[in-house]
């Protein structure tokens, strides 16, 4: 046993850490002629600490997304796209038009089948079909609902505070449950190569590829969507803010909700903290246009009460001046 113990403790004596000796095929180490000023820059305890309040969005821009992404410029309801070989993509999204197959005959499924079999098989240029998922947003149709149901024809006042509950619970019950809707979209895109498109200075020559790879894609939709009408797959393309709008549920899908002014006020009211980052300078200029508030409100308020004030003291003062000529014709009678 003694002899036992004595190999255990001697192995665990003579137990070292990983070798991490740099070596050649032979086994030979390589010799490192740094001096580890490169390994002590890059240690975190030596790593300079930034004075600056710097987030995420302060260094990754949506633009160097973009840019990594491929895409050049989103203009006129298009994505420019890099393509290499000297050429211009453009891109048009295109929502399409839904129905339900289960509302339809047979007659009409076989004849939709057909239509879309022929539009398949008349594309030229590549095609690419997406389907969205979208949080339903209807705080402004309740909303202009609520304000024509008061003034109903023949309408009691107890049906008009009726409806106002009621669309008041339906708007209370949609931000509180997470309801969602599915987008189809085409997407279209147009190739413009130099020979296509010709001017004499940069301006005119950017405006004639954006205009040749609008005839492009407008032809394309307008073709496609001669097919998929009689289908009941209409087609209307996206502009600027609809394709802005499009990306920006793509990369926000679980926030993408339209944000209302007056949504954020009334949130704002009962918030006991926030968790945006916010530095001094902002800090106090928050503090200062919420006292230059107060104290506007209150110069107001002084300056009507005086307005007033005032304006009771000139419509009293013909009553007092006709008292005072009653009194003093009394006292001359009383004289006499």
């Amino acid at each position: 046993m003694a002899i036992v113990a004595y190999i255990i403790i001697r192995r665990r004596m003579e137990a070292r850490d990983f070798d991490t000796t740099l070596k050649d095929h032979n086994g030979d180490p390589i010799e490192d002629d740094d001096d580890g000023e490169d390994d002590d820059d890059q240690a975190p305890e030596t790593e300079p600490v930034y004075g600056d309040d710097l987030t995420y969005d302060d260094y990754h821009t949506w633009e160097e997304l973009l840019q990594e992404v491929g895409v050049i410029d989103i203009r006129d309801g298009m994505i420019e796209y890099e393509t290499g070989n000297n050429s211009r993509l453009f891109v048009m999204l295109a929502e399409m038009g839904q129905s339900n197959p289960y509302l339809k005959t047979d007659e009409e499924l076989a004849l939709n089948n057909q239509i879309m079999e022929v539009f398949y098989n008349s594309l030229i240029l590549p095609l690419k079909m997406s389907s969205q998922s979208q949080r339903v947003e209807m705080t402004d149709f309740l909303n202009t609902l609520k304000d024509h149901s008061q003034y109903l024809k023949g309408a009691t006042p107890e049906m008009k505070d009726y409806a106002s509950r009621v669309i008041d619970d339906t708007l209370q019950y949609q931000r509180a449950t997470d309801r969602f809707e599915n987008k189809c979209y085409l997407q279209f895109q147009a190739i413009v190569t130099p020979d296509e498109v010709a001017a004499d200075t940069p301006a005119k020559l950017e405006e004639q590829i954006h205009q040749k790879a609008m005839e492009k894609l407008i032809r394309q939709i307008t073709r496609a969507d001669g097919l998929l009408k009689r289908a009941d797959h209409s087609l209307s393309p996206l502009g600027t803010f609809g394709l802005l709008e499009v990306l920006y549920r793509t990369f926000n899908r679980d926030s993408s909700v339209r944000i209302r002014l007056e949504d954020i006020v009334k949130r704002q009211r009962f918030t006991l903290f926030t968790s945006a980052h916010q530095n001094d300078v902002n800090f106090k200029q928050v503090q200062q246009r919420i006292q230059i508030e107060a104290d506007a409100i209150n110069a107001a308020r002084e300056a009507l009460t005086q307005q007033y004030e005032a304006r009771d003291e000139k419509q009293a003062s013909p009553s007092d001046s006709s008292d005072s000529d009653d009194i003093n014709l009394a006292d001359l009678e009383k004289l006499d």
